[in-house]
Order: C-alpha cells, then structure tokens, then sequence
C-alpha cells in the first residue's frame, strides 16, 4: 500500500494488489469521507453520523452557495452511508472549503454535518478517473428528479407505457416478482435521462464503460419516452433522473437486467 497527503490536498492510498485507489478526508472524532475505485467500481462513503439505519435525501450545500440533493444509503456499517450517484456526488466536492449535509426534519434522521475540505482535489480526480468517470457533466447543472419519481404508475402498479416511437424495437418490461433478488448496481450501469412534458428524452450511458455498447442502446430503447409518476410530475420539467448506479435496483433497472 502507498499512501500520500498535500496538507491542502485529500489523503490518497493506492494498492495494487487489490486494484484499489482511494481519496479520503479524515476528521476529529471519526468522521471522514471516502471515495474509492477498485476493480473499475466507483463508490463513495461518509463515515461517523451516528447511527443511521436507512436511506436518507440530503442538502448539500458547498462553499460557493451551490446546492444539490443527494441520496445516500446504509453503508454496511454503524453511522456510514453510500452514495446512490456517486460521480455527480463527488464531483460536488471538488473545489474544497465548507461542505454540508442536513436530513429533511420530517424524516427524523437529524443529520446535521459540516465538512471542511482541502483548497485541492487532484487526488479526488485521480480517483474519479481511474474509474473512467469525466471531472465535469453538464447535467450536474440540472435538478436532480425528487425520489418520489417513478416508472410504475400507482394506480395499476404496471411499468409506464413508451411512447409509440420507443416502443419499436424495445425490449418489454415488467415489474419485480416476489421471486427476484434485489441486487445492488455499480455506478458505472448508471443511465441519465432529461424529463421533458413528464417523459424521460435524451437519455444516455453516463460512463465511458457503456457508451456505443448494445447493452446501453437496449436501456436507453427502454426509458426514453417512458411517462414519469409523482406527486407533482409538471414540478420536475427539466429535472435529470437517473436510472442504475449504485443502489438497490427497482423496475427501472429490471429492463437492463432482462435484456442482457
């Protein structure tokens, strides 16, 4: 293992016996956030909440007044939680200076976090390229689709229908069964897509891995056009939603996994 640290630059590790690359923040008290590539397989971590024990939508909000929403889930360990989207997460936390994390107050997780990270973040980079994923994405500047968006519509718990002009040549879906196993995605499966007039448009492989592959053209056949489900579906005009990455995959991601 070789380790490395800039005062003013994230900690980095690197092992190769294991394929392993990691960019790291440490703190007083045992809080720290942790970005990884190993075997090609982004994540990133934050460690030292307490004791979180389920999935929580946070604010963040960083240094230069920017804001987003992000997913975070249960990390496999007492106060760790994992990104759902990871690379647009971390690349929410290039640039350093204050980083901060609130839960909703309705949903009782008092998450209440404040990070201070390093001016720099080349090692944080190195880590996002290793795993092939761009330092910067054009949809990062867009909303992010609440949680509450779905591709089932409540009322006949079905998969929305494509539009006549996806539908030819796409591959039929179908809700889980009680016989499918939950399995978690790798980030680089992730596919974005725009919503436009309560449809999904212009959606596409957000890593390089699947870019021009027929395994990401049968997805991409499957959502673009699909109807989007909430509670306010107009208020999300815009938004991008993201469909795989790293996290539990639901009906969204059941096309991808049938038509392999």
């Amino acid at each position: 293992m070789s380790s490395s640290q800039d005062v003013d630059d994230w900690e980095f590790d690197q092992n190769a016996a294991d394929d392993r690359m990691v960019a790291a923040v440490r703190y007083d008290g045992g809080a720290a956030l942790v970005v990884q590539c190993r075997a090609g397989a982004l994540t990133a971590v934050v460690a030292g909440l307490g004791q979180v024990d389920k999935r929580l939508v946070l604010s963040a909000t960083r240094a230069d007044g920017r804001s987003d929403t992000q997913v975070w889930a249960p990390g496999g360990g007492p106060g760790v939680l994992r990104s759902e989207i990871p690379a647009r997460d971390i690349r929410f936390m290039r640039g350093g200076g204050l980083y901060s994390l609130r839960g909703a107050d309705e949903d009782g997780s008092g998450v209440r976090a404040d990070f201070d990270l390093p001016t720099q973040s080349a090692n944080l980079d190195r880590v996002l390229s290793e795993c092939g994923w761009a330092l910067t994405d054009d949809r990062d500047q867009l909303t992010r689709a609440s949680v509450d968006v779905s591709l089932v519509d409540p009322a006949s718990q079905r998969p929305s229908r494509l539009s006549s002009a996806s539908r030819r040549g796409a591959p039929r879906a179908r809700g889980p069964s009680p016989s499918d196993t939950p399995v978690v995605a790798p980030a680089e499966t992730q596919i974005s897509c725009v919503v436009r007039e309560r449809r999904l448009s212009d959606c596409r492989p957000d890593h390089a891995r699947l870019v021009e592959t027929r395994a990401s053209e049968r997805i991409v056949e499957a959502l673009e056009g699909r109807n989007i489900f909430a509670s306010d579906a107009a208020a999300h005009e815009g938004a991008v939603f993201y469909a795989g990455g790293a996290r539990t995959i639901t009906v969204v991601d059941y096309i991808k996994v049938r038509s392999r």
